[in-house]
């Protein structure tokens, strides 16, 4: 019994790290395309780097990262909700959500 218990905790530990690292890698994708758009390094950008504010993008560049991420992913993005996106984070979890809550 006990071991019955330690597999299923073992496949649970291992789901999510496995979440994790998709995470990790996408977030590191979405950095990359802001950068590229910002023109400025990723390790500039941090969770709460504000997108508008700090890296002074406007909403044409919000467009353009928009197009960008839904060509890579494959997804579309309702266009108001990028409106409401104030942080590098907000936007990572924006596209989460597109993506793991399908």
């Amino acid at each position: 019994m006990r071991n019955a218990s330690l597999k299923v905790k073992n496949k649970k530990m291992r789901s999510h790290r496995q979440i994790s690292l998709k995470t990790q890698e996408l977030e590191k994708e979405i950095k990359e395309i802001v950068s590229k758009v910002a023109r400025v390094d990723e390790s500039g950008i941090k969770n709460d780097t504000k997108i508008r504010d700090e890296l002074g993008l406007d909403s044409l560049n919000a467009m353009e990262i928009l197009a960008a991420i839904e060509v890579r992913f494959g997804i579309t993005i309702d266009e108001a909700k990028v409106f409401d996106v104030i942080t590098f984070k907000d936007l990572s979890n924006l596209v989460k959500s597109y993506l793991f809550n399908r």
